[in-house]
């Protein structure tokens, strides 16, 4: 397949990009500077690297819309983020031909606080307020592909981990500010959880599957999650342990809003998010280790790669 991919360049989309080339995909990224260090990675990999702006979507619209599939996973994750995203979405499928396959990433922080209860593709969404505007943005993209004949799949992922990367990197990476791993709320929370390997494998089963005309993936939501719930101060002691912090220090949320702002709200999440849907009709395994076993050994990954 020819593949269009956006957020390539980020750590979500460099892992999609990997598992897309490895399985014989030829994959165009959308960039905004060729000669970045992460778009010459790509295009070490073999990904084409068209230029161009995500806020400005005619700077790419008609080339995703020539590709066989678009994986769409960049954000601006700032305060245009909606706007931005919906645009550029909206650009894209407009664009594609019918029967081309498009990829929409959403995530499970549209659930809010699941209470304890494990959420699914059918429960409410509650989304916390940094993310309350993408449940909309799911349903635009869902009606305009199916008026276009475009086959849609919305994936909802979990916290991403893997690699010393994402949220878990930026926790890790605050120990050299306050000596301490800063963990937001009183820790009794829990997230769902996904490697970034399996994430990719997740995107390139749900691209596949929709382009080959799946019925059963075609329209759908997906949840993607290895495990359902994790508990924070677990994480917080692993990476404690893994980069010689002195403590993890409990950050009232009150406080972490003054410095974090709404992201803050999104870290307090106490949720438990089912995958069983993904499993069964995407035929997705996941394989890569779990969180706890993975954050524990990042110093020795870091260590090998002479971080």
């Amino acid at each position: 397949m020819e593949l269009f991919i956006t957020g390539g360049t980020g750590y979500i989309g460099q892992a999609v990009a990997r598992k897309a080339i490895s399985l014989g995909h030829e994959v165009t990224a959308l960039v905004r500077e060729n000669r970045s260090a992460a778009a010459s990675a790509l295009a070490r990999l073999g990904v084409k690297l068209h230029g161009g702006d995500l806020r400005e979507p005619q700077s790419f619209a008609a080339t995703a819309g020539a590709a066989d599939g678009v994986v769409h996973m960049a954000s601006t994750n700032d305060a245009s983020a909606a706007a931005v995203d919906e645009a550029a979405a909206e650009a894209m499928l407009s664009h594609l031909h019918p029967g081309a396959a498009f990829v929409y990433t959403s995530g499970t922080w549209v659930y809010g606080n699941t209470e304890g209860e494990p959420a699914t593709e059918a429960s409410a969404l509650n989304p916390t307020s940094l993310v309350a505007w993408r449940p909309a943005v799911e349903q635009h993209v869902q009606a305009l592909a199916a008026r276009r004949s475009i086959a849609a799949v919305i994936l909802r992922p979990a916290m991403v981990h893997g690699y010393g990367g994402g949220i878990f990197g930026m926790l890790a990476g605050m120990v050299r500010q306050t000596g301490s791993v800063r963990v937001v709320g009183d820790g009794r929370n829990h997230w769902p959880a996904v490697h970034v390997d399996d994430l990719a494998t997740a995107y390139l089963s749900a691209v596949e599957r929709v382009a080959s005309g799946d019925g059963r993936v075609t329209g759908q939501i997906f949840n993607v999650v290895a495990e359902d719930a994790v508990a924070v101060a677990e994480m917080g002691e692993a990476i404690r342990a893994s980069v010689g912090a002195d403590r993890v220090e409990f950050w009232p949320l009150d406080d972490a809003r003054k410095s974090l702002g709404p992201f803050a709200d999104a870290l307090a999440l106490d949720q438990t998010v089912s995958g069983q849907h993904a499993r069964r009709v995407l035929a997705w395994e996941p394989h890569g280790p779990g969180l706890i076993a993975d954050l524990s050994v990042q110093k020795h990954f870091q260590q090998s790669n002479g971080a």
